[in-house]
């Protein structure tokens, strides 16, 4: 009997799963769209987001998926909103939630310094580097033709 109020106890209190967000691309220009989703636990009829912070309604209300518990929607990010980092909270109608980060860039691409491919190809290395391939393929050619004596 105390087995099983034990057992009992612990189904009560263990908590329930936590929701996944995500957020679709997770880093956009002003004015650009962006879509929200989450998957909360099997059964929830409603989900929102809180876009406040963003500029945007206060809650927005999300369309549910196919599955149950799955909910998205898509917004436009407002012009006025100003760069940053946004942790914006999706809130699934049995009163878990989540939170995605969503970058705000005026590049509209996370700011990475100035890569190799930033710049236009060099010819004269993809040259070299092409010979090299030319050279070691021939070589391992005639490695293989070589007839051991």
């Amino acid at each position: 009997m105390q087995t099983l109020l034990a057992a009992l106890g612990a189904v009560v209190i263990a908590p329930s799963a936590s929701p996944s967000g995500a957020v679709t691309p997770n880093t956009v220009t002003p004015g650009s769209p962006v879509t929200f989703s989450v998957v909360c636990a099997d059964g929830v009829r409603s989900a929102d987001v809180a876009g406040t912070a963003l500029g945007l309604a206060e809650r927005i209300p999300m369309e549910p998926g196919k599955t149950s518990g799955a909910f998205s929607v898509t917004v436009n990010i407002p012009t006025s909103t100003q760069e940053g980092t946004f942790n914006v909270s999706i809130d699934c109608g049995d009163g878990t939630s989540t939170v995605v980060q969503l970058v705000v860039s005026p590049a509209g691409g996370v700011p990475t310094g100035d890569g190799a491919t930033a710049d236009e190809p060099n010819h004269m290395l993809m040259a070299a580097g092409g010979g090299l391939l030319v050279i070691g393929a021939t070589g391992a050619l005639l490695l293989r033709r070589r007839r051991p004596a």
